[in-house]
């Protein structure tokens, strides 16, 4: 019974990897091969430190590549490894510089003193990918390593779909782990602190914040109710991304969820997600698979 069948006969609370082509997923990978590599912060020069030693720099001394950036040697194997991952070869050593780099430019990163997410869900997307091509099953043989089936690609692809939407979930379910359950009660203190935020950037700058985005602030802080209908409706899109792994359908609807949802935190708190936006864009939107299944046809599902 081939995967396709085996898709067909699961019910919406057994999702596995989902009927994505190999031309699709080509564009997935070149789309995410781009991310990963503008992701990772080359410019390591400034960290020759690590005092708030931060996951596997708390027994790894992470500071030389601080002090030795990885050059345009490095960049370049970087490339040509995530070049072979798009083409669906050699992807486990395809990936390896790239995962090598990302874990430990980003480990050293946030040993700095201030955490920033904004490589971590990148990075262990990357690392779901690696280790199903690394771990392709038993009696698989080395044919995966050099060239992946079609099941295979699409078993890699669902692992960081996978990763995002757990990324989701977990970050929900600890807003309200670490608000006690009153997370959606207390709401209206964030347009407090929003409101804060301009008036910050006002002293800051002497630059009032945009018209609108004074009216919008004022409003949820004089509206409790439409704060927590504001804030809620952010924590229901986190805690129900595992919708992504059901099919397509739902994948385009949350994929979208998400990007507002980052684009609407962008402009109120001036937080930057473009990698979390572009990671759901290729993933979860992916635009491209959608014009190729229009273009085959009905057949296409």
């Amino acid at each position: 019974m081939n995967e396709d069948s085996l898709r067909a006969e699961r019910r919406w609370w057994q999702p596995g990897p989902l009927d994505w082509s190999a031309r699709e997923m080509v564009w997935m990978r070149l789309g995410f091969a781009a991310l990963v590599y503008v992701a990772i912060k080359w410019e390591t020069g400034a960290w020759t430190t690590q005092k708030f030693p931060n996951g596997m720099a708390q027994v790894v001394d992470l500071t030389w590549i601080g002090r030795a950036p990885p050059g345009w040697g490095w960049k370049a194997l970087t490339l040509g490894g995530l070049a072979a991952y798009v083409l669906g070869r050699l992807p486990v050593l395809g990936l390896l510089p790239a995962l090598g780099f990302s874990l430990v430019i980003g480990t050293l990163g946030n040993s700095q003193g201030a955490i920033n997410h904004s490589t971590q869900m990148v990075s262990m997307m990357l690392l779901g990918q690696f280790l199903v091509y690394l771990f392709p099953g038993a009696g698989a043989g080395l044919r995966p390593w050099w060239g992946p089936g079609l099941a295979l690609q699409r078993r890699a692809v669902y692992a960081a779909t996978v990763v995002m939407a757990a990324s989701y979930v977990v970050c929900g379910v600890v807003k309200l782990s670490n608000s006690n359950f009153r997370w959606l009660q207390d709401a209206p203190f964030l347009a407090v602190q929003l409101l804060k935020t301009n008036w910050s950037h006002y002293h800051d700058t002497l630059e009032m914040p945009p018209v609108w985005l004074q009216a919008v602030t004022q409003a949820l802080v004089e509206h409790p109710n439409l704060a927590r209908l504001c804030f809620g409706s952010g924590l229901l899109i986190e805690l129900a991304a595992f919708v992504v792994l059901i099919n397509r359908r739902w994948a385009l609807v949350g994929g979208v969820a998400i990007v507002a949802l980052h684009l609407s935190i962008s402009q109120l708190m001036n937080l930057n997600f473009l990698n979390h936006i572009l990671a759901a864009g290729i993933f979860l939107v992916n635009v491209p698979g959608w014009v190729l299944r229009k273009a085959a046809g009905p057949e296409a599902g």
